[in-house]
């Protein structure tokens, strides 16, 4: 797993969280890695597992098993902290308490 800094994190997961919120990936709609890795910066397309398995294991995200691979979805449970997420900018994020949590 690539290591990741703290800013590239945020960055990433903003991206990743907006993509999903954009497709209306909650439960039973989800989307391919593949397909999550389309438009993102090339320096970021190594990090892009990562950051997904640290949203899964924040619970912020979940992933099933299919027949081409994982797909990753928005957990509907967790709303109101995805439109925090995506309403934040700058470097202050709540994503760095949700890491140590």
């Amino acid at each position: 797993m690539a290591k990741i800094k703290k800013s590239d994190y945020i960055k990433l997961s903003r991206i990743l969280i907006r993509k999903l919120f954009d497709e209306n990936c909650f439960g039973k709609g989800s989307i391919y890695i593949d397909n999550l890795k389309r438009g993102i910066p090339q320096e970021y397309l190594d990090k892009v597992e990562t950051v997904l398995d640290a949203l899964f294991k924040q619970g912020i995200c979940g992933k099933k098993k299919k027949e081409h691979g994982w797909k990753y979805f928005l957990k509907i449970e967790r709303l109101d902290k995805i439109k925090e997420i995506l309403k934040e900018k700058g470097g202050s994020s709540i994503i760095t308490l949700l890491l140590m949590l």
